[in-house]
């Protein structure tokens, strides 16, 4: 069994990196062979649909973008993995740009101009979208919309076979924040969330990669 770990956010080592790497170790331990991907890495250079249609020409290869960049061969991974779990922090309201670029050449491919009812997937797969927000609670996040511009986009990953959301609240965003203008958060308050809450989500992570191994199995 392939897993893929893509990271969304600009960050290799914060909140949304720790979760994913948290969900890998699961994976690991129901024996799955994972991968991570950091969309940020300097060295990757990508852009979202070009609409150049070529997964859409009759006797073309189907259900993946054939765009000749950087993020194709990542997109190919994607496609074969049998787990794939997605993770970003939430930018005004929406998962970071580069995440979404990515799932629109994951998910557009798929789109069956002939069939909507009948998704071109060459690969069944479980996935799962981890997102982190400074939003405090869950309370919030709907308040915010953040329910239909997040969890509809991730929903997109159900084109694919089963998928589930987590979301984590009320994260740490610096490491420092007397050096930010920042005056609206209490510092104590941040530290105990990641002292407690965020512990208790880095568990939930580790079972959902965990869970979508042992499932697809």
């Amino acid at each position: 069994m392939k897993a893929l770990f893509v990271n969304g956010s600009p960050r290799r080592n914060f909140n949304t990196a720790q979760l994913l790497e948290r969900a890998m170790q699961g994976a690991r331990d129901a024996g799955a062979e994972c991968e991570m991907v950091h969309l940020y890495d300097r060295g990757l250079n990508y852009k979202g649909c070009m609409s150049c249609f070529a997964c859409k020409v009759k006797g073309g290869r189907k259900g993946v973008c054939s765009f000749p960049d950087d993020l194709k061969p990542i997109l190919e991974r994607a496609v074969e993995a049998d787990v794939l779990v997605c993770g970003s922090p939430v930018y005004c309201g929406y998962p970071t740009a580069g995440m979404r670029a990515f799932m629109e050449r994951l998910i557009f491919p798929a789109v069956n101009y002939s069939d909507y009812n009948h998704p071109i997937v060459n690969h069944p797969k479980r996935s799962a979208s981890i997102y982190t927000m400074n939003c405090p609670d869950e309370e919030c996040y709907r308040a915010n919309a953040y329910d239909t511009l997040m969890d509809v986009n991730a929903c997109q990953l159900g084109i694919f076979g089963p998928t589930e959301i987590f979301c984590c609240y009320d994260t740490w965003q610096f490491n420092d924040y007397s050096r930010y203008d920042a005056a609206r958060f209490d510092v104590e308050h941040k530290a105990e969330m990641h002292r407690t809450r965020f512990v208790q989500d880095m568990e939930r992570a580790y079972n959902i990669g965990k869970t979508l191994c042992q499932s697809g199995m």
